[in-house]
């Protein structure tokens, strides 16, 4: 009696598969490699600043819990001494990537794509490097620049707006990419460890809507759910397959509506690495067309901090549907660090104030500023009507002031964005102002930052992640 044959695999997680499996670094090409130095960069800047990220302390003590050292060493908890198991390892490091809401954007498919691959990158890097396989500087950009792809095309292929939050459950898919890339798995290992992770899956929207630690926390989730889903399929653990379009898939789930086969047919043409945006203030992301158009209107009509919140009558800004669900929420008297970063009022009255919106505009004696509040409350964000539900521009800017001038401009995209992007100059200025905040500006430490820049700079030739992982540390 003959053996029969398997069905062959026809889900859309195939494609992903061949991807990671197949993607060499002669792939890439020079604009998609340069892109991912960039943001490479910016990522690591943004880990560091990370130490600054609400309630740390109490996330070191709560991983105290979670077990011992992973191994006779264990892995690094950036910007502290610690060291504990991979798997809480990647869910501190994810939360402190992306508590600062500092980290790059694909605005196309609303991804935040890099705290959940950064951290499981460096997971699996550390490993390699303790069994004395280091990760060379091409292999880290190739990880980096497939996992990307992969979190990036979901949200691409997305049609509806936002109930999960896209960038923790895509996240989820793309660190395994990333740990994948680094050190394959065997295909069927690593189909079966993209359906353990898509097992582990969640992330409700409530956390954004209120403003929560949660919402930073779900890219650490993301992290910690891939790292465990790897170890586990590679200990031939199983898991479901038809993950994006079974009848309870991804694109069913978790997500209301999609275009597959466009999103599929774009993989690569081009890279997604090479369409990400900065961010250059550590808030939403659709705050940042509103601070920057306000900072250009204070040069522009010599606006005065010290008697601005009198000048300005009324702000209001018209925003997309999502844009404004995401960041429209209104002041509140103190409010939270994680809902200030979200409120368009809050960032605009500090840009106005203090000329600048950095990871100190949310500190106690600046959330509970009255003049801040006062400005604040004259700033509201009203919907605009737009096809795409995913869309985050075109904004319209509405300024009234006490002496009976109207000023009016439109916000095509942000500053940061592809078509506005920050030099590599402005790109460095962020790197160092990051790791000023979190670390100090002593000498030592701007020898240490001099040094990891040229390193990041040479890393498409770097033979081992070893200074990498010491900066992290701190």
């Amino acid at each position: 009696m003959s053996t029969p044959t398997p069905a062959p695999h026809t889900d859309a997680i195939e494609r992903f598969l061949d991807l990671v499996l197949h993607t060499r670094d002669e792939h890439l090409g020079a604009q998609a490699l340069a892109a991912a130095q960039t943001f490479f960069l910016d990522t690591v800047g943004v880990a560091c600043a990370g130490r600054l990220a609400p309630k740390l302390n109490g996330m070191l003590s709560a991983a105290g819990h979670w077990g011992g050292p992973d191994g006779d060493a264990g892995i690094s908890v950036w910007n502290t001494p610690h060291r504990t198991h991979a798997p809480a390892a990647a869910l501190v490091n994810g939360y402190q990537c992306h508590a600062l809401e500092y980290d790059c954007v694909y605005e196309p498919g609303v991804i935040l794509p890099a705290a959940p691959i950064f951290s499981a990158l460096m997971v699996q890097a550390e490993r390699l490097a303790a069994a004395g396989r280091p990760a060379t500087g091409r292999a880290l950009l190739r990880a980096f620049t497939v996992a990307v792809e992969v979190s990036c095309t979901l949200g691409l292929a997305s049609r509806s707006a936002m109930f999960f939050f896209r960038p923790g459950t895509t996240g989820v898919f793309s660190a395994l990419a990333a740990l994948a890339c680094l050190s394959p798995l065997p295909r069927e290992q690593l189909r079966h460890a993209f359906g353990i992770g898509y097992s582990q899956m969640g992330g409700s929207m409530q956390a954004h809507e209120e403003g929560s630690m949660m919402l930073a926390m779900q890219m650490g989730f993301a992290a910690r759910n891939a790292v465990m889903a790897y170890d586990m399929a590679a200990a031939g653990i199983t898991g479901p397959v038809e993950v994006l379009e079974g009848r309870y898939g991804f694109f069913h789930n978790y997500e209301h509506g999609h275009d597959l086969p466009m999103a599929l047919a774009q993989i690569g043409a081009p890279w997604k690495v090479t369409q990400l945006s900065h961010k250059p203030f550590p808030s939403g992301r659709v705050t940042h067309g509103a601070i920057h158009t306000l900072r250009l209107l204070r040069a522009e009509l010599g606006l005065d901090p010290g008697t601005v919140a009198d000048d300005v009558r009324a702000i209001t800004f018209h925003f997309p549907p999502l844009g404004r669900r995401l960041v429209g929420r209104p002041m509140v008297t103190n409010p939270t660090p994680n809902y200030a970063r979200l409120c368009v009022p809050f960032v605009s009255a500090t840009e106005l104030l203090h000329g600048e919106v950095d990871p100190a505009s949310f500190t106690p004696a600046r959330l509970a500023d009255p003049t801040i509040e006062r400005l604040a409350r004259k700033i509201e964000v009203l919907e605009r009507e737009h096809p795409n539900p995913n869309a985050f521009y075109p904004q319209h800017l509405r300024l009234e002031l006490a002496d009976g001038r109207v000023i009016e401009r439109d916000i095509p995209h942000a500053w940061g964005h592809p078509l506005l992007p920050l030099t590599a100059a402005e790109g460095e200025a962020k790197f160092r102002r990051c790791v000023q905040l979190a670390r100090g500006d002593d000498e030592a430490t701007r020898r240490s930052v001099d040094a990891v820049l040229a390193w990041l700079g040479d890393l498409p030739r770097a033979t081992d992640g070893a200074p990498l992982l010491q900066f992290l540390r701190g």
